[in-house]
């Protein structure tokens, strides 16, 4: 009985993070994946994307601090955090990635155009 609460309890998860736009399709296509030959592949996947994550989250905060006008550099580890998002479906951390990039656009604009 107690197991299968906890099972409910993270289907009802999953459907919240659906809901609010957290995760895409892209995250049931992983699940597909698992099968008996790989029981934890979804729990793997999911567990390298908060590892790599985390390290590419801070390399973009260390070229902002020692490189704060290296736009490109930036945009390659953000263009990599992008993609990470968009393989296990963290859609809504992907559409953010965007918007940094854009934000990023524009402030090099607004730059280049005073200079």
């Amino acid at each position: 009985m107690e197991c299968y609460n906890l099972q409910r309890q993270a289907a009802c998860l999953k459907k919240s993070l659906f809901d609010q736009g957290y995760l895409d399709e892209q995250f049931y296509q992983i699940e597909d994946l698992q099968d008996e030959a790989s029981p934890n592949f979804t729990e793997e996947v999911a567990s390298l994307f908060f590892k790599d994550s985390a390290r590419l989250m801070t390399n973009i905060e260390q070229a902002m601090e020692k490189n704060p006008r290296d736009f490109n550099r930036w945009d390659a580890h953000m263009q990599q955090l992008k993609g990470s998002c968009s393989s296990i479906g963290a859609s809504r951390m992907k559409n953010e990635c965007t918007s940094f990039r854009n934000r990023r656009i524009a402030v090099e604009t607004r730059m280049l155009k005073a200079a």
